[in-house]
């Protein structure tokens, strides 16, 4: 009896054992940010469009890891801020910021994240220990941005809507960054003492402005202090709106992102010739407006068999489908489908939020 007993109380202490093994080990898988892995990485932070939808989808922002570290924001879509913090990230020596254009889905979570990156900043600055400190250095190196400028021949308002005639729809980036954190002008020019109240380290950015022009493949390589990190910027096809794709090349890999692009002209493809992996805007699900409303649409964004058309003749490793919008949302059957009519045979993969992709080292056959 007391044999069975014991055996039963075994039994019961081993089951309870591998249960908090399992949560024990699941703990440390608890973060994105533990998935990352090898030198060149990107974390979805934001894989949706510009409309809140059921899905929950973040808007447009990614996260670029080089030698394993976030050094490199693409976007700053609305929602990237709460997958930020749920990615357990820490960010505090984020480098640089890559604005493909100037709409919000792909720039209104921008300050959150750099305040965030100052408040990272705070709990490496201060031991809570110490009763009494005075302010560290902190971080003292600016955060860079880079992003299109207001175009040569930007759009203008219409005379209906009452705006003067020289008011342009789009500004420079570099405006648009100004306006937000210049010292004396900016909007939220607060963060340049609320940093050292904090302790986080001493405000300071930079910002420069990439032309948008998407007529002629001019790529522009953009100075990092990084070794081995090249940056590429050029111009896109997003209708009226100044807008910019990058490319991203590190220890023989690389990322492409297209940004929100009809995909018109020759820039994508060349920017995209042998890419690892190609982060793409599917915002359409067929190729042809469904009616006059979607227009619109059409004009701004890449079809289905365009984007199998552009990933075929770059040849790149690996597509990602993103900036899902509600027309393509569950779609995605079809839509490979049509990026496979165009002839394109690498892996298609759709984007989620807090997913990570590791370009890691090919492996020679023999390993």
């Amino acid at each position: 009896m007391f044999r069975s007993h014991f055996n039963w109380l075994a039994a019961i202490l081993v089951l309870l054992t591998s249960v908090l093994s399992s949560n024990a080990f699941a703990d440390k898988k608890k973060f994105a940010v533990d998935k990352v892995d090898g030198d060149l990485s990107v974390m979805v932070l934001g894989s949706g469009g510009p409309i809140a939808t059921s899905a929950g989808r973040a808007s447009a922002s990614y996260l670029i890891f080089v030698g394993g570290e976030p050094k490199i924001l693409m976007d700053a879509g609305g929602g990237a801020f709460q997958r930020l913090a749920a990615s357990g990230t820490d960010i505090k020596d984020l480098e640089i910021i890559l604005l493909s254009h100037l709409h919000i889905d792909h720039m209104g979570d921008l300050s959150p994240i750099v305040k965030t990156m100052y408040f990272h900043n705070r709990i490496a600055n201060i031991d809570p220990s110490e009763e009494d400190y005075s302010f560290p250095p902190g971080r003292v190196e600016p955060f860079r941005v880079w992003g299109p400028g207001a175009g040569d021949d930007p759009a203008h308002f219409p005379p209906v809507l009452g705006a003067d005639s020289t008011t342009i729809q789009y500004p420079a980036s570099s405006d648009f960054v100004h306006s937000h954190y210049d010292l004396n002008e900016g909007n939220e020019r607060y963060l340049n003492i609320f940093s050292r109240a904090i302790s986080g380290g001493i405000f300071g950015y930079e910002v420069s402005d990439v032309s948008p022009d998407w007529q002629a493949y001019n790529p522009e390589t953009l100075p990092t202090e990084i070794e081995g990190l090249v940056i590429k910027a050029v111009g896109v096809n997003h209708g009226p709106v100044p807008s910019l794709a990058f490319r991203i090349e590190y220890k023989g890999k690389s990322i492409v992102y297209s940004g929100d692009t009809s995909s018109v002209g020759n820039n994508m493809p060349l920017l995209s010739e042998g890419a690892d992996l190609l982060i793409y805007d599917t915002a359409l699900a067929t190729d042809t407006p469904p009616g006059p409303s979607f227009n619109i649409f059409y004009a701004l964004h890449t079809t289905p068999s365009r984007i199998g058309e552009v990933a075929a003749q770059a040849g790149v490793g690996s597509l990602v489908l993103s900036h899902i919008t509600p027309q393509t949302e569950g779609k995605f059957k079809i839509l490979k489908s049509m990026i496979r009519d165009q002839g394109y045979k690498g892996k298609i993969k759709v984007a989620k939020d807090l997913k990570v992709y590791n370009l890691l080292p090919t492996k020679d056959k023999d390993d």
